[in-house]
């Protein structure tokens, strides 16, 4: 685990590298009036990385792994603050998930006032008429994907949880449960990758690993901080037990999942595959779910183990473009080495 912890660190100082050919390319598009892709190093990959390294600093904390980790983390965020805290997209929200923990550690009140500006750019955010939030406002469609009940929903609720802010905790409520109205097929019971609420239209494959990811993350992180004498806790509990029952149907013999769960003869893709462990090794510990589920969950955490490869893992499905954007093409990447992180250092002990 200690080579996968130096590599976070430095994928998440380094993490994305632009070649020089990328560069001139972007600075001749803006010369000509074009739009660009902002520079981004607060995005969710980031965030995925440094949420892995969070969870293993609270375990580990008088460690020199954590202190360097609490060092990384300074970098990582104080460059931040000096650039504006710019938020560009949805996706920057995660990162906020290891800024609490950062704030809770070291009581620097820059990085309060950081995470204050983080929930108001969420309060402002534009929404559809249930209450739901535009993955790209600014693009011509009002599409609502899988992908952001776990980029937003853990932020608000360990934010609100945190800090005593009710009003963050019932918007991620607001948002897991119309994506659980809204999002899901009925036959499977597994999500689309998104929806439009106005023409009540579902949009993309069904069952997409990564997106069956990060909606088990958004719901298991969500619980883990909610009222669980509240009535939206209850609906969430049950609906997420449901899907949970419905994706282990699909784990492979291996104990991996596919890049689309029900094509059962694909690659294996290792951020779904962390992804869902982790969201249900946290359920496990949170009581949300029962001792059943442990069994399954181990047995994909050590078919991932065997994946590690200095520090990386590698059988990586490559960036989403867009619905049924999934290119096949397969490396190592943030987004399998955060998550399964994340799962190893939870289940260490396992």
């Amino acid at each position: 685990m200690l080579e996968m912890i130096k590599e976070a660190e430095w994928e998440l100082l380094n993490y994305p590298e632009w070649s020089t050919s990328y560069k001139v390319k972007r600075r001749v598009k803006m010369l000509l009036g074009k739009d660009v892709e902002p520079y981004d190093k607060f995005n969710w990959p980031n965030g995925l990385l440094a949420k892995g390294l969070a969870d293993y600093y609270k375990r580990h904390k008088n460690s020199d792994e954590a202190r360097e980790i609490l060092d990384c983390f300074k970098v990582y965020y104080d460059t931040w603050l000096r650039k504006s805290q710019r938020m560009y997209y949805l996706d920057d929200v995660f990162s906020g998930m290891a800024l609490i923990d950062l704030h809770q550690s070291l009581k620097d009140e820059r990085y309060k006032q950081a995470l204050d500006e983080i929930v108001n750019y969420l309060y402002h955010h534009e929404r559809d008429a249930s209450g739901s939030f535009f993955y790209r406002p600014t693009q011509s469609n009002h599409y609502i994907f899988a992908d952001g009940i776990g980029l937003v929903c853990p932020f608000l609720c360990k934010y609100g949880s945190t800090y005593g802010d009710k009003n963050a905790i019932n918007l991620a409520a607001i948002q897991i449960q119309n994506f659980i109205r809204f999002g899901m097929d009925d036959k499977t019971g597994l999500p689309y990758h998104g929806y439009e609420y106005e023409h009540g239209i579902k949009y993309g494959i069904i069952g997409w690993g990564r997106a069956v990811g990060w909606l088990m993350i958004g719901m298991a992180e969500s619980l883990a901080c909610m009222d669980k004498s509240g009535k939206d806790y209850e609906f969430i509990k049950q609906a997420y037990r449901h899907l949970v029952d419905k994706v282990e149907a699909y784990q492979l013999e291996n104990g991996l999942y596919s890049w689309q769960l029900g094509a059962r003869e694909g690659p294996v893709d290792t951020s779904a595959t962390a992804m869902i462990l982790y969201a249900i090794a946290l359920s496990l510990e949170t009581k949300v779910l029962i001792d059943i589920h442990r069994s399954r969950m181990i047995r994909g955490r050590d078919a991932l183990r065997k994946l590690v490869n200095k520090g990386k893992i590698g059988n990586c499905l490559a960036e989403c473009l867009g619905f049924s954007m999934y290119p096949q093409n397969y490396g190592a990447y943030p987004w399998s080495l955060g998550p399964a992180l994340s799962l190893f250092v939870l289940t260490e002990k396992v």
